[in-house]
């Protein structure tokens, strides 16, 4: 099955799509709910007043859309940079299963909207080691973060991630640094502006990150403990790989899949320091995933083993999602 992900051919689109619709093949019952709290970010507002009523119908379009385009997208990024070595969709396969694999990923939330700005921001900084104009590119990553950070609060932690990859990927120049600042503050003096000459600058805080050390609502069943310990097992399968071809990389590639390793471990604090967030925000954290995850699907030379990881996930999916399907059954 994995190996129709690796053919190249435009019809391997609409297999990405089939999978979307099995993965989530739970919205027959129950349509994607929509889900965000008012106090983290402008995409919640959104969401709970113009999204939330939609037809139950239009709300699954939606969310297959979403999910598709964020998937394609970031597997185009792959393919254009060179991150693999041959052409393929596993990296947009493996984002779409792991959309699926919990419950609160199947909702459409900020965290799932915002990973189209996380995907864009790393769109960026993979041009940043041979920029005929770094200052102007770094400039734009900065207001990338910022109208981020804007949007959903929790991904504040975008801005360490950048100064990392300007680390590792340029020298160490304090203008850059600047520049990016600059970057990242332009939206909210634009915003605070617009509040203070409009007499409502006393809203300010609501546009602001609260970040507090919080326990994200988890219920750990054995289901939960499963998923998580195969999801870590084809992740070091993945990394394992990614270390095996790294000595054959261009210098450029290989600071690429730094830099997005980097992403990986800077951001999976986010749901422990971000006030009330839940399951749901660990969502921005497949967009890093998914690229390494795909490493351990198109390394190995037998087709065995990541067919077993492929149906091992989709199992993991369809079992998760109809259980708690079955569950707010039962207690309703």
């Amino acid at each position: 099955m994995v190996a129709l992900f690796k053919d190249r051919s435009p019809a391997t689109i609409l297999w990405l799509f089939l999978l979307s619709v099995v993965v989530h093949s739970h919205f027959i019952l129950i349509p994607p709910q929509v889900m965000g709290l008012e106090d983290d970010g402008i995409i919640s507002m959104v969401l709970n007043r113009y999204v939330a009523n939609l037809n139950p119908l239009l709300l699954t379009l939606l969310y297959h859309t979403v999910v598709i385009i964020q998937a394609l997208r970031l597997n185009y990024l792959f393919t254009d940079n060179r991150m693999f070595s041959k052409v393929n969709f596993l990296t947009a396969m493996v984002y779409i299963i792991l959309t699926g694999v919990f419950d609160e990923w199947s909702y459409l939330t900020p965290a799932l909207i915002a990973n189209i700005m996380i995907i864009w921001f790393f769109a960026k900084t993979v041009h940043l080691y041979n920029s005929p104009n770094p200052l102007t590119l770094i400039f734009n990553i900065g207001l990338i973060i910022g109208a981020t950070i804007l949007l959903y609060h929790p991904a504040a932690l975008l801005v360490l991630v950048a100064f990392f990859a300007l680390i590792i990927v340029r020298p160490l120049l304090v203008n850059e640094w600047l520049v990016l600042l600059m970057g990242v503050a332009s939206p909210f003096y634009f915003l605070f502006s617009y509040l203070y000459l409009t007499d409502r600058f006393s809203q300010v805080t609501r546009f602001l990150p609260h970040l507090e050390l919080n326990l994200p609502d988890l219920l750990p069943t054995i289901s939960f403990f499963v998923t998580i310990a195969v999801l870590a097992i084809i992740l070091f399968i993945g990394i394992f790989y990614f270390q095996k071809e790294n000595r054959r990389m261009l210098i450029q590639v290989r600071k690429n899949w730094i830099v997005l390793q980097l992403m990986l471990f800077v951001m999976l604090p986010i749901p422990f320091i971000s006030k009330n967030a839940g399951m749901d925000t660990f969502l921005l954290l497949i967009v890093p995933l998914s690229p390494f995850m795909a490493k351990g699907f198109f390394a190995p030379k037998k087709e065995t083993l990541p067919n077993v990881m492929f149906w091992t996930l989709i199992a993991l999916v369809l079992f998760n999602n109809w259980d708690a399907i079955i569950r707010s059954i039962i207690k309703y």
